[in-house]
């Protein structure tokens, strides 16, 4: 019997974090959207956005604090891009990490867009 109350208890906590997580993630889009940002892409552990003039990368995290989990790159600030196994590596310093080589081209190929404006 207390096998079956801490295994209800562990499915418990499960789902509550997991209900937690996904409203981190409504505000995050929310945030977004309400930024103009046209294109984006969630992969890990962050959100990857491509809006009018900069390029933004949300991490998600337990108490999400969009300001502080933000990073910013302006295009014009942008001088250099290149691929590098499932990476953007903007001016050789700076890296975007992506899940799958297929949505790092995409976003390459949208960013590259965005660069020639």
């Amino acid at each position: 019997m207390i096998f079956i109350g801490f295994f209800v208890f562990i499915a418990f906590i499960v789902i509550a974090l997991n209900m937690y997580d996904s409203s981190n993630l409504e505000k995050i889009e929310k945030y977004i959207l309400k930024e103009n940002c046209t294109k984006y892409i969630y992969t890990k552990g962050s959100y990857k956005a491509l809006c009018e003039n900069r390029l933004i990368e949300i991490s998600n995290s337990f108490a999400v604090n969009i300001e502080k989990n933000k990073i910013e790159y302006k295009y014009t600030d942008i001088k250099k891009i290149n691929k590098d196994n499932k990476n953007i590596i903007i001016n050789n310093k700076n890296k975007i990490s992506f899940t799958n080589i297929e949505d790092m081209d995409k976003f390459y190929l949208e960013l590259e867009k965005k660069l020639k404006k």
